[in-house]
């Protein structure tokens, strides 16, 4: 090659070199421009994510009182160990080491490690022991440290659960009053957030992005937990006696709608409710409806006297036991001629509630059921509260003139059933049910206080309401001489003895019951109201209201009332 060619070579080259250099600084230009217009906000969090760290601060679950501010669910702060994968030096060894003293299997600790979802925090192990968290501490790993979690104690145990509910382990309600307020038991959760270095250790604190931790407030419910020791107590000993399947009692206030108890048996332990079958934790006290038998006769009968269809003085017939309509032939226990309407309520005469529900007929019986609360929701404010089961006007038929007289054909709460008795004790006057008194602040001071009766409407003028309180209930309970009331507190009620259904199929299934009793006391002024059902007692043992449930009725009256300092209208027999 000759000079003058390489010379020409050389100047190629060294032009195309500087093409390129050119064409690489426009696009590095460009590029540039593009980082800093279009990729910048997405740049600028990455950095902010990378040197930003933010430390959440639980808010404390606020309390739960009982009616005198007895403590029945609070927390208790329980150590958790955690772990940073991104700050780990030597994952093996060191959740080796961790697993030693969490008494974890070797290799578990970095299967969860690795396994984790996200690439900065996993839970190792969660509420761990004071010494498994101190010991944690003391080894000094990167990437392992311990949190103090909030974890829900029940000091009543198993007693209340279906009212309380439970919190799972997020901190949150799961179900009862837990769940109903938990807005207001769970708080706000706060966050600290700092600049972090590269081991994400905080260097200082950022205002921005800091937010103040807003501690729960507090609740009172309406509940005594020492009628509800009664009845709790109470409760289990009869069902075990009588080798029944359940039971579900409540304890009322007639004057006020408060809730003293409530009681589902069988029950579970909310601190530990994984361990007992989601089937145990449903209320069945406000969600399951029952066909009540005839502990609806009194609504029945209040019904018929305040429109006119029947009067006290009226003699009714009842056909000695045996009365044919067509389609069915009605039977009492015991054969009955004439009965007034005292009597047929006393006695318990299906066939005299039939020859009632005929003068009534379907419109205005409807109009009863309903206006007494029932197919309706109470609005006690507790999450899932049945409305029972009555269907509409159109489908009922000349069967359905008999059957709801006599408590069948109707799906009616345990909830719903007392707060209808309680109307009539209360002198005709429904009443909302109340089971929270008060939600309180962190501090302790009211927030919300209910207080004083809440009246829906009236259902019975007060002549028939005191008809019904002062003459005919009371001879209910004192129907064998007053061998059922020993005690200082005379009461009245209505027994019911209802036949089951089969399970999964139609129709009613021999030899099962449910045995119910709603009473109250004292007669001259009723002070709480108790309703008490069973269901599938042995009927070996028995299986009539009166013989299961009334005595459970009377033993809660009798403690209830002189635990509330209630003085005796006579001296107690023996």
């Amino acid at each position: 090659m000759s000079g003058g060619d390489l010379d020409h070579y050389q100047r190629r080259v060294g032009t195309g070199l500087l093409v390129g250099v050119a064409i690489a600084f426009v696009f590095l230009g460009g590029r540039l421009v593009h980082i800093n217009t279009v990729l910048a906000s997405r740049l600028r969090t990455v950095v902010e994510k990378q040197h930003t760290g933010h430390m959440p601060i639980p808010a404390r679950r606020g309390l739960i009182f009982d009616t005198r501010g007895r403590i029945v669910a609070g927390s208790e702060e329980i150590p958790s160990v955690f772990a940073d994968p991104g700050l780990m030096e030597d994952l093996p060894s060191s959740a080796a080491a961790v697993a030693s003293v969490l008494s974890m299997i070797p290799g578990e600790v970095e299967d969860i490690i690795r396994q984790s979802e996200t690439p900065r925090f996993c839970w190792v192990k969660r509420r761990v022991s004071a010494a498994e968290a101190d010991a944690v501490r003391a080894m000094g790993l990167p990437g392992f440290g311990t949190l103090n979690e909030s974890v829900r104690r029940y000091p009543l145990g198993s007693a209340l659960a279906h009212v309380l509910g439970f919190v799972g382990a997020e901190g949150t309600g799961l179900a009862g009053i837990e769940l109903q307020f938990d807005r207001h038991l769970h708080g706000r959760d706060g966050q600290v957030s700092s600049i972090r270095d590269v081991r994400r250790r905080a260097i200082w604190r950022l205002e921005e992005g800091t937010l103040a931790v807003a501690d729960g407030g507090h609740l009172m419910l309406t509940i005594d937990s020492i009628i509800q020791h009664i009845v709790e107590e109470q409760l289990a000993t009869q069902i075990e006696a009588f080798n029944a399947e359940s039971g579900v009692v409540i304890v009322m206030s007639p004057r006020s709608g408060d809730i003293l108890a409530m009681a589902c048996s069988p029950t579970f332990d909310p601190g530990a409710y994984g361990s007992s079958p989601p089937e145990l934790w449903r209320n069945r006290a406000l969600v399951d409806p029952v066909e009540p038998g005839s502990t609806i006769k009194p609504m029945i009968v209040g019904g018929a006297l305040a429109a006119g269809f029947v009067s006290p003085t009226d003699t009714i017939f009842c056909h000695n036991g045996v009365y044919a309509i067509p389609g069915r032939v009605l039977r009492d226990t015991k054969p009955h001629g004439n009965l007034d309407v005292a009597s047929i309520i006393t006695k318990s005469s299906n066939i005299g509630m039939a020859i009632i529900g005929q003068r009534v007929g379907n419109p205005a019986l409807y109009e009863i059921i309903r206006q007494f609360g029932f197919g309706e929701p109470t609005g006690i404010r507790f999450p899932g509260e049945g409305g029972g089961i009555v269907r509409g006007l159109r489908q009922w038929n000349s069967l359905t003139t008999t059957s709801v007289p006599m408590g069948y054909e109707v799906g009616v709460t345990p909830l719903q059933l007392i707060t209808a008795y309680c109307a009539i004790l209360n002198r005709g006057v429904l009443l909302k049910p109340r089971l929270v008194r008060a939600l309180l602040a962190p501090d302790g001071t009211p927030r919300e206080v209910f207080e004083g009766p809440e009246p829906m409407r009236r259902v019975l003028p007060e002549e028939v309401a005191c008809y019904l309180t002062e003459t005919v209930l009371p001879g209910v309970v004192n129907r064998d001489g007053g061998k059922t009331s020993p005690s200082g507190y005379p009461m009245l009620g209505k027994t019911g003895t209802t036949k089951l259904t089969h399970k999964g199929r139609r129709g009613y299934a021999a030899g099962a019951y449910l045995s119910s009793f709603v009473g109250a006391a004292p007669v001259d002024d009723p002070q709480i109201a108790v309703l008490v059902m069973i269901r599938r007692p042995d009927v070996r043992k028995g299986y009539y209201g009166r013989t299961v449930s009334m005595p459970v009725v009377r033993k809660i009256v009798d403690a209830a009332l002189a635990y509330l300092e209630v003085p005796p209208r006579r001296p107690a027999e023996g």
